[in-house]
């Protein structure tokens, strides 16, 4: 929830003085702007609809709802919402799976998310999010396992080491941080996280030959899992701002046994590369991300750890974010799993790790 501290650029993501803004711009620019809005939610809710009815959704899937000008895409970013603003956010995933012999004919062949996440600001600290994800996997022979994943709730505490009032010191996240005041852009954000998800997710779903799929291949987890982290963010120079999270998410136990815990720890290195005020597209960022994922073994039906299945992941993922007007931003970006060591990784398939890459497209609206 992090963009990039150039106060004018944090002034055209957030309300402004309406005579200032009406002073800058002609009715007619007004109105094509409006128009642009209009087309781009339009055009977002159509492809959610196509998509709900087409992807896949891998189990290990989350969402990070960094958003805005100079965002990240998957490190989690500081920023919270600011008091009485609100969030539509959208994440589109594709996931395709190297094919090992071993695993003939049951290779999982992809993944693919899609997740629809709403968020609010009760104060300017203090940020809720809900989200649902949908999916479908496709399994060689075996077919294809879809439905709606597990409802997942977080919530968002941000303060920063800054200034207030002429004085340094640790502060809650207050109004300046939202509108982007001069005196804001230097100070280091932060914000703790901790999130969780309830099982209302299909995890039953049947295979070709009638037999159920195994779990991972289910699109809800069959337990609740928690989720607790922290983000940091400050602009080093100029156009460029570094942010960094990790978060810990762990999975309960079910009848079908237990999900490996997951450890991240992502940095992100944003870029201003084009600005333009008043323009349809009106500020364009190149990212760069580092994605480290270490994930414990999952356990079975009889409490035993599964020894082909965890290690250690890293991604390096390159990225482009483009701001629209105020309040839509759109993000992309590909994790490419550069270096990995997993557990019994001769035994394992369709895990993280072992994708031909992650293809990830946002759409945030914020207002």
């Amino acid at each position: 929830m992090f963009w990039n501290s150039k106060v004018e650029i944090l002034r055209r993501f957030t309300p402004q003085n309406d005579s200032v803004c009406h002073s800058e711009q002609s009715e007619e620019s007004n109105l094509i702007r409006k128009s642009c809005y209009s087309a781009l939610i339009v055009i977002s809710i159509l492809l959610s609809v196509l998509i709900m009815n087409t992807i896949a959704f891998a189990h290990h899937g989350g969402v990070s709802t960094a958003f805005g000008p100079g965002a990240p895409i998957e490190t989690t970013s500081p920023l919270a919402l600011g008091k009485g603003r609100f969030l539509v956010f959208q994440k589109f995933e594709y996931v395709p799976f190297e094919q090992k012999d071993h695993a003939e004919p049951e290779n999982i062949n992809s993944h693919t998310f899609f997740n629809t996440l709403v968020g609010y600001g009760f104060t300017d600290a203090l940020s809720v999010y809900a989200g649902l994800p949908v999916s479908i996997k496709e399994q060689d022979v075996l077919g294809t396992s879809e439905g709606f994943g597990d409802l997942g709730f977080t919530v968002q505490y941000g303060f920063k080491l800054g200034e207030r009032d002429g004085i340094r010191g640790l502060y809650n996240y207050g109004p300046e941080d939202s509108y982007g005041a001069p005196y804001s852009t230097d100070d280091l954000k932060m914000s703790l996280i901790a999130g969780f998800t309830v099982p209302t997710g299909t995890t039953s779903n049947e295979d070709d030959y009638g037999e159920r799929f195994d779990k991972g291949m289910q699109p809800g987890f069959g337990s609740p899992s928690f989720t607790f982290g922290f983000a940091a963010s400050k602009m080093l120079i100029p156009h460029f701002t570094l942010t960094g999270d990790t978060s810990l998410q762990t999975f309960t136990e079910n009848n079908r046994g237990k999900f490996g815990s997951e450890v991240h720890f992502n940095v992100a290195g944003g870029y201003e590369i084009f600005e333009k005020k008043n323009g349809f597209l009106s500020r364009l960022d190149l990212i760069g991300e580092s994605n480290l994922l270490h994930i414990t073994k999952d356990l079975d039906e009889e409490d035993e750890k599964q020894d082909a299945s965890g290690g250690t992941i890293l991604y390096l993922s390159p990225g482009i974010r483009a701001t629209f007007g105020k309040h839509v931003s759109v993000g992309a970006i590909v994790k490419l799993p550069t270096w990995k060591d997993l557990n019994h990784e001769s035994e394992q398939q369709g895990a993280e790790g072992l994708e031909d890459y992650r293809a990830i497209v946002t759409c945030s609206i914020s207002f």
